[in-house]
């Protein structure tokens, strides 16, 4: 009779599964690293820290705890030309709140996203970016950058603020001084206006109003609250010159290192942290205006007549001056995206 039971039999089977198992090597974990420049708090106050949570809960849960997005909020790695580099040159996966501006330096043709008074509405702006010219224009970028864009976030439109008088035509622009973006399109729609554009830095600009070292400066209603800068401004002008676009990108050979089911779990979590916060600052974007008027800030609504005047002011200089760098075609597809945008929405 063997002195090994049946029950014993089965305990050094089990054993030798425990060795096997224990001796296997764990599923790696992967960390991606994501940078942006805003600061980090409440989920409802600050539109990026939810893209990063639910883009890096989405992630995790997506790929059963083996990817883990770590963020670098708050400037820590640098301003965003630093952070188009970074994630250019791989020392970081992905990088937050690039407009196209940031990126003109590696594919100018970007720049067609900077055309003032384009997109008539937030719902045009987002069929646009997530239909074929929003891909084909990713595509491009990843071609000539090293970078392709992961997200785009339409947000909100940008509007003209200042603490002089209300601005309700291109000639209550002139001799104002208004702090733009050290983005080159930027300095030329003001310009295009007849006031004085000033690049100033974004961290720079609340002491900026504060002083009357300029008098203005152009942003979302959540981004003046983002920054307190209803604090320090007196009008406001819903004038909608620009669609207020930051984007998410990822270094484009990481990316296409990544499987194909790894691809697709980066593109789901993208969708879902893009919902998320895209819907947050619509839905509060009332709220908003109302908290800013409440500070004191006198909100104008420019009429159709007026509109009309801000688009004669800037359409044919701006498109002549993003002509020297863009290619034509693509104002050509744009137009045509628009257009197909709009007609979907009239039919539906």
């Amino acid at each position: 009779m063997s002195f090994f039971g049946t029950s014993a039999k089965a305990l050094i089977a089990a054993m030798a599964v425990a060795a096997t198992t224990a001796s296997a090597p764990a599923v790696a974990q992967e960390i991606v690293k994501l940078a942006h420049t805003e600061g980090e708090g409440d989920l409802l106050q600050n539109p990026y820290w939810t893209f990063t949570e639910v883009f890096g809960r989405a992630l995790q849960s997506e790929s059963n705890g083996r990817l883990t997005l770590e963020v670098y909020p708050n400037a820590q790695l640098g301003d965003l030309e630093s952070l188009a580099e970074q994630t250019a040159r791989g020392v970081v996966q992905m990088s937050a709140g690039l407009s196209a501006g940031h990126l003109a330096s590696f594919f100018p043709d970007i720049q067609i996203l900077e055309m003032p008074y384009t997109f008539p509405s937030t719902e045009v702006g987002r069929m646009v970016l997530d239909g074929p010219f929003g891909q084909e224009l990713s595509d491009a970028l990843a071609a000539e950058s090293g970078m392709r864009i992961l997200a785009y976030l339409p947000s909100a439109f940008r509007n003209f603020s200042n603490s002089v008088h209300p601005i309700k035509s291109p000639a209550d622009m002139e001799g104002l001084k208004i702090r733009v973006q050290p983005i080159p399109v930027h300095l030329e729609i003001v310009k295009a206006l007849g006031a004085s554009a000033t690049p100033i830095a974004w961290g720079e600009l609340y002491n900026a109003l504060q002083t009357g070292v300029v008098d203005g400066q152009e942003n979302a209603p959540y981004t003046m609250l983002l920054a307190n800068l209803h604090e320090v401004q007196k009008f406001y002008t819903l004038d909608h010159h620009l669609l207020n676009m930051p984007m998410v990108v990822i270094n484009e050979e990481y990316f296409q290192s990544l499987s194909p089911e790894d691809q697709a779990i980066f593109k789901s979590a993208a969708r879902q942290a893009t919902f998320a916060m895209l819907g947050i600052i619509q839905a509060k974007e009332s709220q908003d205006l109302r908290t800013i008027a409440d500070a004191g800030v006198e909100i104008y609504q420019p009429t159709a007549e007026e509109f009309q005047q801000f688009v004669d002011a800037t359409r044919e200089p701006l498109r002549a001056v993003l002509a020297e760098n863009v290619d034509a075609s693509w104002f050509d597809k744009l137009d045509a995206a628009i257009a197909e945008a709009k007609a979907d929405l009239a039919a539906r």
